[in-house]
């Protein structure tokens, strides 16, 4: 069984869940090692009990560099009981500069997946700031061996023309995921036509005010046709 270490950047995120679903699905043993947005550690993850990297906060840049810097000093011990994984996925920019860390618990050469689901508006600035950001994740990423990333414009726009990685990519679009197998009568029946309203679901992470007032005002011009349902966590900063 292929035994899979995802460091994340935030393991209450609902999109980490849904990508530990996944793994399992696959056949993969999971072990989940991130930060938190919450006060306490979280104490189950889809089965699983997180390694606990220590709290940032959304929207805090240099807390959240500070966070990743006192994790690399701490990341080492916190790992080293558990066995040897088969790979290391490291979800988002924080994370990558923590993986090559992590791989030294292991005293083995463990590959390398950076899984790149969303461009910070940082990183395309044309400034210092931003060319450094650019610089570190390619340095960062100089020898991952897969790119994992959610939207074909992602890799036209900004990774190709910004030569930031070299390695494979692997797209993989944000799609609703069902594990179990759908049968013939369950298609049937969710292809027949349904009456309005037609529901509209936004669910996960709500952090963009301007998708909101989009969704409000497309509800309303339609007059009730559609219905608009939010599920999730707000970000509040």
């Amino acid at each position: 069984m292929l035994h899979v270490l995802y460091l994340v950047h935030d393991v209450s995120d609902p999109a980490v869940r849904r990508r530990i679903i996944m793994l399992k699905a696959g056949g993969a043993q999971v072990t989940l090692a991130g930060f938190r947005r919450t006060a306490s550690p979280i104490a189950d993850v889809e089965g699983l009990q997180p390694i606990d990297l220590g709290a940032t906060r959304d929207g805090r840049f240099g807390q959240r560099l500070a966070a990743v810097t006192k994790a690399a000093v701490s990341i080492v011990s916190k790992l080293g009981s558990m066995p040897r994984p088969d790979l290391i996925i490291a979800r988002n920019l924080e994370m990558l500069a923590l993986a090559r860390r992590a791989r030294s618990a292991f005293q083995a050469t463990v590959p390398i997946v950076y899984e790149c689901l969303d461009i910070h508006r940082l990183v395309l600035r044309d400034d210092f700031l931003g060319k450094a950001m650019r610089g570190a994740e390619r340095y960062l990423a100089r020898d991952v061996k897969l790119l994992v990333t959610s939207s074909p414009a992602f890799i036209a726009n900004y990774f190709k023309p910004f030569g930031q990685i070299a390695a494979p990519v692997e797209l993989l679009e944000i799609f609703v995921f069902e594990p179990a197998a759908v049968l013939l009568d369950d298609r049937t029946v969710a292809e027949a036509p349904v009456a309005p309203p037609w529901r509209i679901g936004w669910f996960g992470a709500l952090r963009c005010r301007r998708s909101l007032e989009l969704l409000a005002e497309f509800s309303r011009r339609l007059e009730g046709r559609f219905e608009i349902i939010l599920r999730g966590r707000p970000a509040l900063s």
